[in-house]
């Protein structure tokens, strides 16, 4: 993530469009360029820490600069780095975060899958088949759920049973991410990969089985941000599925897990911003653009998340 300052007298004269239009123009239209009223007196960067999962050890991080304080996460158990850069922002700085872990290959059997019946007053059980924020079930889905599992099917025979439907019916597509309503992912027949699982969680709540998002990067060489899904049978545990990479109860030891779950809490942060996509200080997942800012001054902020680049120009 960087600061450049920007010089501000061509700004001078202009009025909030016009050094929108500017700045868009030069940073391009991805850009995300706002005024700076409205905001609190404070600036604060949130991303995930990288920490153990049962499929990831002996994890080792490290930052390029202090972190003001790291929590855990109320309800997933992820951990989350908080940064605060409020009355330093001017000038260039940069986050880095080194990390190192031992990621192994997971997976059970499906023919050791001696699932039990629900326990549905479960905290697991509740909290991971409702419906929520970006993964609410409509009627039609839930209808159309019903259909791929057929009758009195056992939670793994229909996990399974949905996991093949997505696979042979919604094409997972690369795309930014858009925040698209899953109902018209379901329409569509298709959606970037995060979407594709978000689908697939849907789908399995929608017959009672309970499921969570994964947020994570995959690949040795180059990683790219990536999503899969856990669901979890009574007896047994999470079981991991990766639509995209054609894995059904297994993965393989190319990813890092940034955050589980979703409609994540997250502390300090401001109850609601359109801007950064926070609703209620909850954000979908912990990704490393995660990067939200509230700041009470003169002058204009572009935020690039794609490129974790932020431009302050300052009216001093």
């Amino acid at each position: 993530m960087f600061f450049p300052e920007e010089k501000h007298e061509e700004f001078m004269g202009k009025d909030d469009r016009e050094v929108c239009d500017t700045l868009k123009g030069r940073y391009g239209q991805s850009a995300i360029c706002f005024p700076s009223s409205g905001r609190e007196d404070s600036f604060l960067v949130w991303i995930a820490k990288v920490k153990e999962w049962e499929e990831q050890k002996k994890v080792n991080v490290s930052y390029s600069i202090p972190e003001r304080k790291s929590c855990e996460e109320r309800e997933h158990g992820n951990m989350i780095s908080i940064f605060d850069f409020s009355g330093e922002i001017v000038g260039k700085k940069q986050i880095k975060s080194n990390f190192s872990f031992e990621f192994s290959e997971t997976g059970i059997e499906e023919n050791n899958w001696e699932a039990e019946d629900y326990n549905t007053s479960s905290s697991v059980y509740r909290r991971y088949t409702k419906s929520e924020a970006r993964i609410g079930k409509t009627d039609e889905i839930v209808r159309y759920a019903a259909g791929i599992v057929k009758e009195k099917g056992e939670a793994p025979e229909n996990a399974k049973r949905i996991y093949d439907w997505v696979v042979e019916n919604i094409s997972c597509k690369e795309g930014k991410r858009r925040e698209k309503e899953i109902a018209r992912v379901f329409e569509d027949k298709e959606g970037n990969v995060e979407e594709v699982n978000l689908l697939f969680i849907v789908l399995l709540r929608a017959v009672g089985i309970p499921a969570r998002a994964v947020s994570g990067a995959w690949g040795r060489k180059r990683q790219d941000i990536h999503f899969w899904t856990e669901f979890y049978l009574e007896g047994v545990g999470w079981v991991p599925a990766d639509p995209d990479k054609k894995m059904f109860g297994k993965l393989d030891n190319e990813r890092v897990i940034f955050s589980k779950g979703e409609n994540l809490y997250l502390e300090k942060a401001p109850e609601e911003s359109e801007v950064f996509g926070i609703k209620y200080k909850r954000v979908l997942s912990m990704r490393p653009d995660a990067l939200y800012i509230d700041k009470k001054e003169k002058g204009f902020f572009v935020v690039r998340k794609s490129q974790y680049l932020i431009i302050k120009d300052s009216t001093k």
